[in-house]
């Protein structure tokens, strides 16, 4: 099968290395040091598992061949330009592992409904300084049809992908999986950049654990007035969290969480809490935004949301250094 991959990070460089050591034709889309980085050395994986690849890299919008299926995994707030760089491009199926849900939108804009696929990954490595990436989870990756959809089967992709080494599986209901992921991700997201700190710490505390409860029940209306059945998954059971019968029964799902987290992964630290101690952009407006502003558009009160919102992007404003 053939892939073009949008963005050579982290995930963007496990899915390319994986894919090419199972035999497919893959090519990254790049730029700058990072497109000049896999030119001379290739993709170098390690942790779960060890790859070392030449690889071949097009800069965006690069019109050398025919996509196959597009893959974006840049930042929810690199998409506009990185979407602006491929409207011409015509995959048989596309897709993003991008955090939220505001990317299928955008995905749908550029590219039409009948080739745009969900996602929610979690997958995730980190990008060192010297270009080799390090693998450290490989949970699981649904991918499916949304309304529209009219191109290859998410089964034969979601195949593919998995007999590549990246757990992969298609699924039905990807609304459903995609938003209850959101729900619970929207809250970690938040209290790791206010808190900063370990996620096990902040989830246990009674206060903030409190806070969390609120920004699931605002999250989980939000999917509802949207007509969107919700599960129980990870990273929080947001069902449960919305029908406990108390506050504190609700919170106390969350400390739970953040006392497992603190006996089995003491350093687990939110990729947001990574990118702003780096002093990096954080993926604040398409996402805690992106539910906001639903959240007004359709006239739901979300109080905690919209202070939670201008907390951090205002935070995400303020200067810091790397």
């Amino acid at each position: 099968m053939q892939f073009t991959i949008v963005g050579a990070g982290a995930l963007g460089s496990i899915l390319g290395a994986h894919l090419l050591a199972a035999g497919h034709e893959v090519a990254l889309v790049a730029r700058g040091a990072r497109a000049e980085q896999l030119r001379a050395q290739g993709l170098r994986i390690r942790g779960l598992r060890d790859i070392n690849l030449p690889c071949r890299v097009l800069a965006p919008g690069a019109a050398e061949r025919e996509p196959g299926v597009l893959i974006y995994t840049v930042k929810t707030y690199q998409m506009d330009e990185a979407l602006a760089a491929h409207t011409h491009t015509r995959p048989l199926a596309v897709f993003s592992v991008a955090n939220g849900v505001m990317k299928n939108e955008q995905l749908r804009d550029v590219h039409g409904a009948a080739t745009v696929l969900g996602c929610m990954a979690n997958v995730s490595g980190e990008l060192m300084s010297d270009g080799e990436v390090l693998f450290t989870r490989n949970v699981r990756m649904p991918l499916g049809p949304l309304a529209g959809y009219g191109g290859p089967s998410a089964a034969s992709i979601a195949t593919v992908i998995d007999a590549a080494g990246v757990v992969t599986e298609a699924v039905a209901d990807i609304e459903s999986v995609e938003w209850s992921k959101f729900a619970g991700w929207l809250a970690m997201f938040t209290l790791a950049v206010i808190a900063r700190t370990t996620t096990g710490v902040y989830l246990e505390n009674p206060r903030l654990a409190a806070v969390g409860v609120k920004l699931v029940k605002e999250a989980v209306a939000l999917a509802r007035a949207r007509g969107i059945a919700l599960v129980d998954q990870s990273p929080i059971a947001v069902v449960s969290v919305d029908a406990a019968a108390t506050p504190s029964a609700a919170a106390e799902i969350l400390r739970d969480i953040g006392r497992n987290l603190i006996a089995q992964a003491p350093q687990h630290r939110m990729s947001a809490l990574q990118d702003f101690d780096a002093g990096r952009r954080l993926e604040v407006h398409e996402t805690l935004g992106y539910a906001w502003r639903e959240s007004q558009r359709l006239g739901l009160a979300a109080p905690t949301m919209e202070l939670c919102y201008e907390l951090v992007s205002g935070l995400d404003s303020l200067p810091r250094s790397s």
